[in-house]
């Protein structure tokens, strides 16, 4: 794989080269200057993310409040992940924090790559799942938290 900095992007996990070259190729790569929302919360979701650079913040609005639900700052992190597991709104805003580059895959482009390549669907699925998971744990940890203050 050309060096992209996703060497290590746990939702490249097991793939192969010429698969990981092949999605990246489907990308479009955007760029959003300090503050700007790359998703907006309650929104259609048609796209998932790779953070290429900067940081971005995850919020949530609930009625005028803006909540911070978490920060990815790493290379390789990704956002949207949700858009390829139900067909709900986005759950959340993501705000660029800084200059930041993502690349994004419009559900359209997957596709393609999926048909040409089952194993890459099926491995990004099961990636996708281990990081869903992980982030509920942590969810699950932060609730036991508050209630241990409150």
């Amino acid at each position: 794989m050309a060096d992209t900095g996703f060497e290590h992007s746990p939702l490249l996990v097991g793939l192969s080269a010429e698969e990981a070259e092949s999605l990246l190729a489907a990308g479009e790569h955007r760029s959003y200057v300090d503050g700007a929302i790359i998703v907006e919360q309650n929104t259609p979701s048609d796209c998932l993310f790779i953070l290429a650079g900067g940081a971005v913040q995850v919020e949530h609005r609930d009625g005028g409040q803006t909540v911070p639900l978490a920060r990815l700052e790493q290379v390789g992190e990704f956002f949207g992940e949700m858009s390829l597991i139900d067909i709900m709104p986005r759950s959340a805003d993501i705000r660029a924090c800084g200059s930041t580059s993502v690349v994004a895959f419009p559900k359209q482009g997957l596709t393609a790559v999926f048909t040409a390549g089952p194993r890459v669907q099926m491995t990004l699925i099961l990636n996708i799942s281990r990081i869903l998971s992980l982030r509920l744990r942590e969810a699950d940890a932060r609730i036991v938290e508050l209630s241990r203050q409150g």
